[in-house]
């Protein structure tokens, strides 16, 4: 998930990207708005309705594009709209529309999903040192870049459709060997998930294709053209940033599975320990009066939330390996100025002769900071001089 847009330093490309957030925002406030307001809708079996399962997603999903419209700006203040906008679309039921009425189930819900939104910021939000903030930043304005443009939003919505038809089936397949199907959230969480992780898949392809262009080609942060002279963009007269073009090296696929293992080990370690302790009480409920309480609690829940709860442990569980991936990655990153990435070349020795800049690590602080070649496979590094100053 990417981080919010600063529009004071990516000029026209941000404003683009940011505004074709904003539209996709409002549009699924409008209809989730409509959606949960429209007199005696009935989804599915009445005894056994998917409507927790929908508060998580729609809730979620709103937060995370409110995220990207750069409206929200911290963490905390994400959290607080998030939860005041499910809040406010609860009440707002219970002015007298036929079929329709609070419910405080419906609301944790919804806050549920947007918890896992913003562990998703979390999880995504810059890491590490002055060379794997640079790396980051890097991606960032590679998909600034792609969302500025209408050809690559088709792209995304082409694979979201791809995803839907083909999970939205097998997960309704799956459901169907289980003592009690529920075919209709099934295939709702099928389809959410085809559609996310397509869409992901895309992505990443679409944001790897800019990277590589932008290398050979850079192009402007400010207002996108590839007309460049010298050091300037000829169209908008603005510096070209040469870091944020620098040609990094990926690592072997021996060194990503090291770093991957760790922090998968974590997120799997989380589900089973949450399951073990839920299990443990479920098995005391008959010798302790603390744990029958308990058990009572968990399994006298409003019918949904066993699956909300369910989907809001792997989310944590996912960005709590994430974020540990990210920390490990960035450490690597960081110390690619003495061993390549790459091909591991010793550069304790290698110059870095491209003109210093400079640079904010994770913390706010303030690095001076040069690019380098690797001698034996071309690969770009960036070297650190010295901690000038701290900012927020």
């Amino acid at each position: 998930m990417a981080a919010s847009l600063d529009l004071s330093r990516r000029g026209l490309v941000a404003r683009r990207a940011a505004r074709a957030w904003k539209i996709v925002f409002v549009a699924a406030l409008c209809v989730i708005a409509i959606g949960t307001h429209w007199p005696n809708i009935h989804v599915g079996d009445p005894t056994r309705p998917p409507d927790k399962i929908i508060h998580f997603i729609a809730f979620g999903g709103l937060a995370a594009l409110l995220w990207q419209t750069g409206w929200v700006k911290s963490r905390v203040g994400l959290v607080l709209a998030g939860l005041g906008i499910a809040v406010v679309d609860e009440l707002t039921q219970a002015i007298g529309i036929q079929g329709r009425q609070t419910s405080v189930e419906d609301v944790v819900a919804g806050a549920l999903g947007v918890v896992v939104v913003v562990a998703g910021v979390w999880a995504f939000a810059p890491v590490g040192g002055i060379a794997a903030c640079l790396r980051q930043e890097r991606r960032r304005v590679a998909e600034q870049f792609v969302f500025a443009r209408l050809g690559p939003w088709l792209s995304l919505l082409s694979s979201a459709v791809f995803g839907i038809a083909v999970m939205m089936p097998v997960s309704m397949l799956i459901d169907s060997r289980f003592p009690r199907p529920n075919p209709l959230q099934a295939g709702l969480v099928g389809a959410v998930l085809g559609a996310v992780l397509s869409s992901l898949i895309m992505l990443e392809a679409l944001v790897r294709h800019t990277l590589r262009a932008t290398v050979d080609k850079p192009r402007c942060t400010s207002c996108g053209g590839n007309a460049l002279e010298g050091a300037s963009c000829t169209h908008c007269g603005e510096a070209v940033d040469r870091a944020l073009f620098i040609d990094w090296p990926e690592v072997g696929d021996m060194q990503f599975l090291r770093l991957v293992a760790r922090p998968l080990l974590l997120g799997v370690g989380i589900v089973i320990a949450v399951a073990a302790v839920s299990m443990t009480i479920g098995a005391l409920r008959l010798s302790y009066v603390w744990a029958a309480r308990i058990d009572e609690l968990l399994q006298g829940r409003a019918y949904g939330m066993t699956s909300v709860l369910d989907l809001t442990l792997v989310g944590i569980a996912c960005t709590c390996a994430i974020r540990s991936f990210r920390k490990r990655s960035a450490r690597r990153a960081d110390s690619a100025s003495e061993h390549c990435i790459a091909c591991a070349h010793d550069l304790s020795r290698t110059p870095a002769s491209t003109a210093q800049s400079l640079r904010r690590d994770a913390a706010g602080v303030s690095h001076s900071c040069a690019i380098g070649r690797c001698g034996e496979c071309g690969g770009e590094f960036v070297r650190e001089f010295s901690a000038s100053a701290s900012g927020a």
